[in-house]
């Protein structure tokens, strides 16, 4: 490869044969996300010469929407036009040594920039040091550990005082190996060498997992704290939502140990696509704070002269440029208990000047509301009738997979994450009578056992046509509805059983759960006690499928249900509330949530209440001991 000419990529058919040429008991496979360069359409356009102008943030928005024209073209040609392949010397990790510790055939580190072990029998490892913004050596890009290598990769943290790792993989996707599990399971101990971890905790979040390790040289008799974020979510045939990654990005961010100053281990498989992804963001985040500007071209050119290939798709580079924008639109608002306590307590008050703050931060949710066009609700539109107006984006859609005659595969219904579950809850409305046998579909078909009414059923006509009264039967084939018991405390929970004819399978157990007074924003205190009751036996259930969440129009009273539920998981575990990014992320999968003022704050007075409540509950404990 000539450093400043063009470059020739072997052709498929020669790639084809090395990979079906290799060792099968190697880990060494051409992964979807870590696609070859040679599939990009524009193939060899890059000129070195060529310097890409900075990008304003606040312009960032229209430079997307420009690349964004005739199928992404300008993110495409941009992204071609980058140096591409093995530019400098890669001579240490060729040796026939060190050939077996990489997981690729033909990713190797550079010599100039490559991580050097300093106690092992070998300097070499599969990583390079990746400079940030304004900050030499500020990350560590690395493949993913292969069995061979585990022990180089704990001596790797230790010497270079790593206290954060980024895993953007998961350990098989598919049927392919992408990293071996590098750690003990929870609250074991495994020894590497003269490393010995112990796995001190494990909290699974809707799209990540964060472990903290403590970490033990035994020769030196000194202990460390090492988190692991671990991003779970990434698709295995292309790229994680955005919002999803600034989420994500944000944890680590704010729960880095400033004491320690060592770099960043980022890793995937390969350590090149999405591992250049992620430090792309970090980096020009920091730098659009700092300088209110960016350029992700050239950011993205200076990491390849650290590691060959950083960012592997074009998809990869365009996912860089919307996640920045998503956060530089709109940073996250997390708050601690007490903080969050004198917000809302301001912001909800009867005072004109006090509402106003709480309005703003509505008005920017709705700025930042994704806005979505035509064509991303084809299978909605092809399929649906004119019964609501609000209807299933095809990305979020769910199917029904059970088969009944004249009836297709289309409901509308979305899944929904909440803080730990990333299909958390399916969300709809309620079916018309001719559509009944579709709802009890949805409830089968995807494992729904609860299901959470925004009204009480009584005033819901076509509720007839499919709940049987209590102790009887109804029949809407080729389902068998029979109806249990009906408990009615401060909420009414009815027990139905839901049998298809044909089938030797027992029946569902479906718990449908409503509240006794309307839920309608205008009913004041009641309408956020009965709101909490329904979101507290919810958190209670313990239910392994999706809560099913049901209203008028598939929208209304449901983002205030799924973002309150959110919100009290997010107490639970980190002891922080952030309702603007519950509510943001609900909004991508269905815009129409909490698209109403009235809804906003009945979350926060929902949280507000349920914190008062919580507090005053522990004063009472603390008084009686």
């Amino acid at each position: 490869m000539e450093k400043n000419g063009s470059r020739h990529l072997p052709s498929k058919g020669k790639q084809s044969r090395e990979i079906n040429s290799k060792n099968s008991e190697r880990e060494d496979e051409i992964d979807n996300d870590e696609k070859t360069h040679e599939e990009n359409p524009y193939g060899d356009l890059y000129m070195n010469e060529e310097t890409i102008p900075d990008i304003n943030v606040e312009n960032l928005e229209n430079v997307i929407n420009e690349k964004r024209k005739n199928e992404d073209d300008g993110f495409k040609r941009e992204y071609a036009a980058m140096p591409y392949g093995e530019r400098y010397p890669c001579n240490t990790g060729k040796q026939p040594e060190n050939v077996p510790k990489n997981r690729f055939k033909t990713t190797f580190p550079y010599d100039h920039s490559r991580v050097k072990l300093s106690n092992s029998q070998s300097d070499y490892i599969n990583a390079n040091f990746i400079d940030g913004i304004n900050k030499t050596n500020e990350y560590i890009a690395a493949q993913g550990p292969r069995q061979n290598t585990v022990t180089d990769y704990w001596s790797m943290i230790w010497q270079e005082s790593v206290n954060q790792i980024i895993m953007l993989t998961n350990l098989k996707e598919g049927n392919k190996a992408k990293c071996v599990k590098y750690w003990p399971d929870l609250h074991q101990t495994i020894t590497f060498g003269m490393i010995s971890l112990r796995a001190e905790d494990e909290q699974r979040y809707a799209y990540y997992k964060i472990r903290k390790f403590r970490v033990t040289n035994k020769e030196l008799k000194k202990s460390r704290i090492v988190t692991q974020y671990h991003y779970t979510a990434w698709p295995d045939h292309g790229t994680p939502e955005p919002l999803c990654l600034v989420i994500f990005h944000d944890h680590v961010t704010r729960t880095k140990d400033t004491r320690r100053s060592g770099p960043t281990l980022v890793h995937c498989s390969a350590g090149i696509g999405r591992t250049g992804t992620y430090i792309a963001i970090d980096a020009l985040y920091k730098a659009g704070k700092t300088n209110r500007k960016i350029n992700v071209a050239e950011y993205v050119k200076k990491m390849r002269e650290k590691r060959m290939n950083m960012v592997q798709t074009y998809e990869q580079y365009m996912t860089i440029f919307l996640a920045l924008e998503a956060m530089f639109k709109a940073s996250t608002c997390v708050h601690t208990k007490p903080d969050f306590i004198r917000k809302a307590e301001l912001m909800t008050r009867d005072k004109p000047a006090n509402e106003s703050e709480l309005r703003n931060e509505f008005q920017k949710l709705l700025r930042v509301r994704p806005s979505y066009k035509e064509e991303d609700y084809k299978f909605a539109l092809q399929s649906a009738s004119s019964k609501t107006a609000i209807l299933p984006l095809d990305k979020y859609s769910l199917y029904l997979s059970s088969s009944v005659p004249k009836r297709g595969s289309y409901i509308n219904a979305v899944t929904l994450p909440s803080y730990t579950k990333n299909k958390a809850f399916i969300i709809t409305h309620y079916p018309a009578p001719e559509d009944a046998v579709d709802f009890l579909r949805l409830l089968t078909d995807h494992e729904s056992d609860v299901v959470i009414c925004m009204d009480p059923l009584s005033k819901v006509e076509s509720t007839k046509k499919w709940l049987p009264a209590a102790n009887s039967v109804k029949t809407v084939s080729p389902f068998t509805v029979n109806c249990g018991q009906e408990q009615v405390t401060e909420i009414k929970c009815t027990t139905i059983s839901i049998t298809q004819d044909g089938t030797n399978e027992q029946g569902n157990s479906v718990s449908i759960v409503e509240p006794k007074g309307s839920l309608k924003t205008t009913e004041g205190t009641e309408a956020i006690a009965q709101m909490l009751r329904l979101v507290s036996l919810a958190l209670q259930s313990e239910t392994e499928g999706p809560i099913t969440i049901v209203s008028s129009d598939g929208a209304v009273l449901c983002g205030v249900f799924c973002a309150v539920y959110y919100t009290l998981q997010q107490l639970s575990m980190d002891g922080e509330v952030d309702i603007f990014s519950a509510v943001r992320q609900l909004q991508i999968r269905r815009p129409e949530l909490c698209s109403a003022m009235e809804e906003y704050m009945i979350i926060y007075n929902v949280v507000l209440d349920y914190i008062r409540a919580q507090e005053e509950t522990e004063e009472n404990i603390y008084s009686n001991q």
